[in-house]
Parts: C-alpha cells; structure tokens; sequence
C-alpha cells in the first residue's frame, strides 16, 4: 500500500484529479506547475490538430468566396487551392494554439490570481498563482483530449460540429434563436465548473484561506468571467447576434 500511495504521489496531474482535496494543496505547496502546464499545451495542440485534419473546410470557404463576389470569377483550381490552404491554417492554428496560446493563457491567470489575493489582504507567491491556474486548467486539458478523440472518430467534421462534438453544458436547453440564453447556459459547463472548484481549493492552499472559502472564490470568480463572456458580444455592436 505504501509502495502505491508513492507512486501515486509522483503523478500530480493523476493526483489533482482524483484526489484534489489532497492533491491541490500537495501541488501548490510543491509549486508543481510544470506536468501540469505541458498536459494542457499537448492535449490542446492535439484537440487542435485532430479537428483540422478532418476540418472539410470547403462550405466555410465557399461561404467567404461568396460573400466576397469571387466565388463566380474563381475556377475549379483556384477554390481548390483555397480550401487546401484554409486546412493548412486550421493545421498550424491548432498547433498554435497548444504552444503559444495556453501559456499565455496560464500567465494572465496567474496575474488575476496575484490581483485577486492583493485585493483579500492575501500574500500568494507567484510560483504559486501560477501553479493554481496550471492545475484549474487541467479539467480544460481532458475536455481537449475528449475533443480530439472525437473528432478522430468522424470521418468528416465542420466548424459548425465543433461545439456538439463534446456537449458538456447546458446550452443544449436554450430555445432555437435565443442567443443570451443559450451563452448563459453555456457557462454551465461541467470542465470549467471542475476547472473553478479546483482553482478555489488552490487558493485556499496558496493564501490559506478556508476551503469553502476558497471555493467560494474560485466560484465567483468564474461567475464574473462567464459574466463578461455572456454580455460582452451584445456591447459589441448591434449587428452583434443578441
């Protein structure tokens, strides 16, 4: 048994996962935010990848060919020449996206973090902070190893499947045209509900709060996000979907 409880500890991604009560804590203490951050990056740039290697990207090229007036000046050669291209970006804009994206991501997470315990009266390290998003992110992580697995499987997909390949929210309950709603309902996501339960038992770790109210803050701070997220594309103009 203790020959297992070892091997088990030497996994913090497995550990944050299974066991984040212990885990989360272990990981933040540890600053064990190195497995956690190339997990995300491979799953991402792999979720990525998969989708465009089987991405027929013609209706979307077609579609801009049209709204642009070229798709009848365009021979069969030409909006060929156009769709292997558009495959080629969606091939390098997954890859990207794992690679440059998500580190970004985990480092202005880490800066909300940082901002967010200031505002507390809280001390949390930056190793810390950074560690914290590195492992909230990981649910992110199997959500995009789910999504890739998936989108293998098809022998086709289009970026109008990208969101019904892995339905994880709500979104599903929305009325047809209802668009506020169906952001809203959105938001209900199972991986980033867990991403913000295990963001709140890291802060509770890093700034020694008490875990309800750790997870109380992971919680609200999420509820800010998905917030911005539901409202921001009607403050953007009013061609915008409503």
């Amino acid at each position: 048994m203790a020959g297992w409880d070892e091997r088990y500890c030497r996994a913090p991604v497995l550990k944050t996962l299974i066991d984040p009560v212990d885990g989360v804590p272990r990981a933040v203490e540890g600053r064990h935010w190195v497995l956690p951050m190339i997990a995300l990056c491979l799953a991402v740039s792999f979720s990525g990848l998969a989708f465009a290697w089987r991405l027929d990207a013609s209706a979307q090229v077609l579609s801009k060919l049209e709204m642009s007036g070229e798709l009848t000046k365009s021979s069969e050669r030409e909006i060929g020449e156009e769709i292997d291209q558009a495959h080629r970006v969606a091939l390098v804009g997954g890859a990207a996206k794992g690679i440059f994206l998500m580190p970004l991501a985990l480092l202005f997470t880490a800066l909300a973090l940082k901002v967010a315990a200031w505002l507390l009266g809280k001390k949390l390290l930056f190793s810390q902070a950074f560690t914290i998003a590195a492992v909230a992110f990981l649910p992110i992580a199997v959500f995009h190893l789910l999504f890739g697995l998936v989108a293998l499987k098809q022998a086709v997909v289009t970026v109008a499947m990208a969101k019904e390949l892995v339905p994880s929210s709500l979104s599903f309950l929305a009325p047809p045209g209802a668009m506020k709603v169906a952001r809203g309902l959105s938001q209900l996501d199972f991986f980033n509900l867990w991403s913000a339960m295990l963001l709140g038992l890291g802060l509770a770790a890093g700034t020694r709060l008490s875990r309800p109210r750790g997870l109380g803050l992971g919680l609200l701070l999420y509820a800010m996000l998905s917030a911005v997220q539901v409202g921001l594309p009607g403050l953007v103009g009013q061609g915008g979907p409503s």
